[in-house]
């Protein structure tokens, strides 16, 4: 299931992001039949740069006990540089969370190509044990349950892998 809103639009959004409305339903078919199962996904069309960690970091917090969600943006997360980037993705309550960065798209390619991406992160979150394993690394990030060294750069490299996957599904943004 994908539920789509916007966040922080003046004048109903744009182009860019009212294309990215109209493809967003393709894109999630695109990498479903690609990758197989995905999980409920919110994709959020941003339109305000400074609050995508905030956003992200509100979905993340309501999964932690001992975090306050209208605190977050007093933690600084070291593993987050979002300023210029075009998404994230993360788990949330009711899946997982896609933040994209409407203002910093400048092409119909930068939108396909990110929506792409970030789907494939999502189906890469979306089974039980991924979920689990990232909300271990949640905890680990936030200062709330560290992670054994070897569990951390084990995880780590898992990041890694995931996103050399995502960058080389990009090319399925051809088809839209």
């Amino acid at each position: 299931m994908l539920r789509i809103s916007t966040q922080r639009f003046l004048f109903g959004g744009g182009r860019l992001s009212r294309y990215a409305k109209t493809i967003a339903p393709d894109a999630e078919k695109l990498v479903r039949d690609k990758f197989g199962s995905m999980p409920a996904v919110h994709l959020v069309l941003n339109g305000d740069t400074s609050q995508l960690d905030h956003l992200v970091n509100i979905a993340e917090a309501q999964l932690l006990t001992g975090i306050n969600p209208t605190q977050v943006n007093t933690v600084s997360r070291s593993d987050r540089h979002s300023r210029r980037s075009f998404g994230q993705t993360s788990i949330d309550r009711g899946g997982v969370l896609i933040v994209l960065q409407i203002p910093n798209m400048r092409h119909e390619r930068d939108v396909r190509e990110t929506l792409v991406h970030e789907l494939v992160h999502a189906h890469q979150l979306g089974d039980r044990s991924a979920r689990e394993l990232h909300l271990k690394y949640l905890k680990h990030v936030w200062g709330r349950q560290p992670m054994k060294d070897n569990t951390l750069t084990a995880y780590e490299l898992l990041i890694e892998q995931r996103e050399v996957e995502a960058y080389g599904a990009e090319d399925l943004a051809a088809q839209l």
